[in-house]
């Protein structure tokens, strides 16, 4: 039998929900993506459902900026791209993406604005 969970009452829990403590992902990114990254630089998802990306952003005359998941495809050894976000203010902004156990990586797609900084954590849940 599968290692399953049991209450206090001895009868089996449903799953559980046991995210991983934050963890850096991408730090002080000041300029879009001009290629996609080596398969090491994304997320590992094995085992988990959701990934949470807490981005920071900061910058001067910012108007918007995009990111873009990315999914690694072992078999072709390529990244894909998967759904876009448009971020039109500065501040602190979450974004979960339905990992699926995949390698996963946050890129930065366009900018519009003088300058920014951008930071994200990930949480894989």
């Amino acid at each position: 039998m599968a290692n399953v969970r049991i209450d206090a009452n001895g009868l089996p829990k449903g799953p559980c929900f046991d995210p991983t403590p934050p963890a850096v992902h991408r730090q002080n990114v000041t300029a879009v993506d001009a290629s996609d990254p080596p398969e090491a630089g994304g997320v590992n998802g094995a085992g988990f459902q959701h990934c949470r990306f807490d981005v920071t952003l900061t910058g001067t005359g910012f108007t918007s900026l995009d990111v873009q998941v990315l999914f690694w495809n072992s078999r072709q050894s390529k990244w894909f791209g998967g759904a876009s976000r448009t971020f039109t203010a500065t501040g602190q902004h979450a974004l979960v993406v339905e990992a699926r156990g995949s390698t996963i990586f946050l890129k930065v797609a366009a900018f519009q604005g003088t300058s920014f900084n951008l930071g994200a954590d990930y949480i894989l849940s």
